[in-house]
């Protein structure tokens, strides 16, 4: 059974992970909208001449409204996404660090292992 502390901390470290992806897409959002529009742009037939006239265009017939159109799906996928990421990363960074010792010990050990075959 897992301990309170850690449900704790792995719940703060959720919690981060939200609050990250939150940040980042209310940032990004408008930013990643015109990309998208660019990407979807014919190469043949460009409907865009740059990212500021796709910007303008975009602007003068959606308004700004048009470059915030599907937020709220990318917020309720930045929640398990985000979270999961810094559980993951967090999660790494304790067994890396409670495996130190070990993992200095298997370096060195192999290291000895390669001498010792070297001099032979």
């Amino acid at each position: 059974m897992r301990s309170p502390t850690l449900f704790c901390v792995s719940t703060q470290v959720m919690g981060a992970g939200v609050i990250a992806g939150f940040g980042l897409w209310g940032s990004m959002f408008p930013i990643d909208t015109i990309k998208s529009k660019i990407q979807a742009d014919s190469l043949s037939k460009p409907q865009f001449k740059g990212t500021l006239d796709c910007l303008k265009r975009s602007l003068a017939v959606e308004g700004h409204a048009g470059l915030w159109r599907g937020v709220t799906a990318a917020l309720w996928r930045a929640i398990p996404v985000n979270a999961a990421i810094f559980v993951a990363v967090e999660g790494t960074r304790q067994l890396l660090a409670e495996s130190e010792d070990t993992v200095d010990q298997f370096v060195a050990n192999l290291s000895g292992s390669s001498s010792t075959a070297a001099a032979v």
